[in-house]
């Protein structure tokens, strides 16, 4: 055998040897014990705390040299309770020999029993672990003044680091938040980790009982799967890992590394069907009552995202709730000053059914209006967080439906930055047209300012106002565009500040409720004394209905509307204040062609006269009726026909309450009498 390698063994064999044998002298000669005075004082010293001993410290020995410790605790930080902080049952840990001498690091199993950890908040917002935390700042500090610069020697390959296991069992911490005023208790805590090596693959399970104050929480977490590390790489990958709580199953796999300067994470969890509403009611809430009971019933994902410590990336994102299924891809750079972009898209989505059932009782809704008129007025929304949002984003949706409306191929496409919003553009179909938009909304003043443009093509506006109000008041293919502006965004500032123009032009359709041809031709007919049309539809069509308004903070104008039919002409003007809730309109009626009712019986004589029609009060529910007055200022600028004459006198004194004259001599008649004038317009068109 070579002499030098003879020398190395017969080296190596006497270290190992006088190692081995100082182990023993030191189980043998020293007895742990004796210091428990000198190591509580040296705490006492340090933390100001007291470290009591209950039970016995030990050695174990060959192969493993190993520490056990029995009942111990560790007091409370000073004004805090209860009066320990720390306290343990039974603690042990050892450590293989043999693989020391050559630089490996095997670690026994570590047990802890017992362990109750006792953490406070109190009401000044300072913790029972402060002090402790200090210390340990100020003794790396000191680590770190008696290393200097000096690194670690290199060698050729680090030393490894094995453990065989660990076991915590019967664990509880407390966390009392005395500044929150929460309380969480983990009870019966278990950690159960098999033997870990290098590349190794090991079984991991923990498990607790987790209990809330805020929401009222009380279930029992469980986390199993299977590790391994990777000392070389610096990885560590979790595979067939499940986690349950409360009714939530989630499932996946885990991989992170950190080596250096790189440092990267990946993730694939999936989120079995749960149901909402039994989460819900197990986190202490109660479900909301929807107008469908059947939704909230089934909600699942699946997640892919990777990642650095300074980014991450949305691989994919699947969530199914009930029959709607929505996906989304994005990324979040720069975590320091982030700048997220995203692209999601939701298939089919019926929103009534998640909105609450609808009150069929009369008398709530009389009592809405009451309550409303009580409550404060609504407070601006706290913007400043989009101020430092840097934002990029697109959201489509297949089909929506809301407020009994049907919504098709939505487009929305969202950027933020410096606190200014744009959305543009937005579009979307609906009832046989299109709908475009952009706008945009300024963060940075003290109440926000918002800007929008719209325009509306082709869309049929009588199913439109069916599916929405339940009532077509209004058929017809309608265009409309806009140009608006205001500053806020609650009801009430909106209302204030609204200002800008809009237009709109209805084509081929009809009012519905109204039928102006039987108005006029019932209101001519009690004039004349004579009997009304029988029943006739409540329709008034029309080929076009055009109009435009300029709108100055809430108060619109219009001053060019424009019905044409083959009966009849309508302009129109007026005004609508959206702050005061108040309107103010007279449309003029003129017939241009022959008002012929369901008896065959017509009325030229009104052909050619402008009759007004006025619309005024309340915008929730104006008052519209024909102006006789002005009706019959237009009569007597003309000429009457035949069959006009007869009502003339009583038109002059009921209608514009002038004095009876007698024929062309224009004299005043007597005008006692004993027989009361009979007003044949009284309650006319009510």
């Amino acid at each position: 055998m070579n002499k030098t390698l003879k020398i190395s063994l017969i080296v190596v064999g006497a270290l190992a040897a006088l190692f081995v044998t100082a182990c023993i002298v030191l189980v043998l000669v020293v007895d742990p014990n004796d210091y428990k005075v000198q190591i509580s004082q040296a705490v006492k010293d340090r933390t100001g705390r007291e470290l009591k001993f209950e039970g016995d410290i030990g050695f174990n020995f060959f192969p493993w040299l190993g520490l056990k410790v029995g009942p111990m605790a560790l007091g409370n930080a000073p004004g805090f309770a209860p009066d320990e902080m720390v306290r343990i049952n039974r603690a042990e840990a050892s450590i293989r020999l043999l693989p020391l001498l050559s630089g490996d690091v095997a670690v026994g199993t570590v047990v802890l029993d017992g362990l109750t950890l006792n953490l406070a908040r109190n009401k000044q917002g300072a913790t029972n672990w402060d002090d402790l935390a200090k210390g340990g700042e100020a003794g790396k500090a000191e680590a770190e003044t008696a290393t200097g610069s000096e690194s670690p020697a290199e060698s050729g390959s680090a030393p490894s680091l094995s453990v065989e296991g660990v076991e915590i069992t019967g664990a509880n911490i407390v966390y009392d938040d005395r500044q929150a005023g929460t309380r969480t208790t983990v009870n019966d805590l278990s950690l159960i980790i098999g033997a870990v090596g290098d590349k190794i693959r090991f079984p991991f399970e923990l498990k607790f009982r987790l209990k809330l104050d805020s929401p009222k929480v009380d279930t029992r977490p469980v986390l199993i799967g299977f590790a391994r590390f990777d000392q070389e790489a610096g990885s560590i990958e979790v595979d067939d890992m499940e986690f349950s709580l409360l009714n939530l199953k989630l499932t996946g796999l885990l991989f992170a590394k950190s080596k250096a300067d790189d440092t990267s994470f990946s993730a694939e969890l999936k989120l079995a069907p749960a149901s909402v509403r039994e989460l819900m009611k197990q986190l202490g809430l109660t479900p909301p009552e929807t107008a469908d009971p059947k939704v909230l019933e089934n909600l699942s994902a699946d997640l892919k995202v990777n990642g650095s410590d300074t980014q991450a990336t949305l691989e994919s994102l699947t969530v199914k709730l009930d029959q709607t299924l929505l996906t989304a891809e994005g990324a979040v750079k720069n975590f320091k000053k982030p700048a997220v972009t995203l692209n999601a898209n939701v298939d089919d989505i019926d929103a009534d059914r998640y909105l609450p059932p609808k009150s069929e009782s009369a008398d709530s809704k009389q009592a809405a209006p009451a309550a409303q008129a009580t409550q404060a007025p609504a407070a601006e929304p706290d913007l400043s967080a989009l101020k430092d949002l840097d934002l990029k984003a697109r959201l489509t949706v297949g089909k929506l439906k809301v407020m009994n409306l049907t919504i098709t191929d939505i487009l929305a496409a969202i950027t933020a930055k410096n606190g200014l919003v744009t959305a543009d553009p937005v579009s979307l179909n609906l009832y046989d047209g299109a709908y475009t938009a952009k706008g945009t909304l300024n963060a940075n003043q003290a109440v926000a300012g918002w800007t929008e443009t719209g325009q509306l093509k082709n869309v049929q506006a009588g199913p439109l106002l069916k599916d929405l109000t339940g009532k077509q008041r209004l058929s017809g293919t309608t265009n409309a565009q806009y140009d608006l502006k205001g500053a806020g965004l609650t009801p009430d500032n909106i209302k204030k500040s609204v200002t800008g123009t809009a237009s709109f032009a209805f084509t081929d359709g009809a009012i519905h409720g109204v039928n102006v041809a039987k108005m006029l031709r019932d209101g001519w007919s009690r004039l004349k004394g004579q009997a009304v049309s029988g029943d006739e539809p409540a329709k008034t069509d029309f080929a076009e209905l055009l109009g435009s308004a300029t709108l100055t903070n809430g108060h619109i104008v219009n001053k060019d509307l424009l019905m044409k039919s083959p009966l009849l002409r309508v302009t129109g003007q007026g005004w609508a204040d959206l702050p005061k809730n108040t309107t103010d309109y007279t449309a003029t009626v003129t017939v241009v062609g022959t008002l012929e009712g369901q008896d065959g019986k017509s009325i030229e004589d009104l052909k050619g006269l402008p009759l007004p029609v006025n619309v005024k009060g309340s915008l929730d529910d104006p008052s519209i009726s024909l102006d006789l007055k002005a009706m019959g200022e237009a009569l007597f600028k003309g000429t009457f026909k035949e069959g006009a004459k007869g009502i003339e006198k009583t038109l002059k004194q009921d209608l514009l309450g002038g004095s009876k004259t007698s024929g062309s001599t224009g004299t005043t008649t007597d005008t006692k009498t004993t027989d009361k004038p009979v007003n044949p317009l009284k309650k006319l068109f009510q």
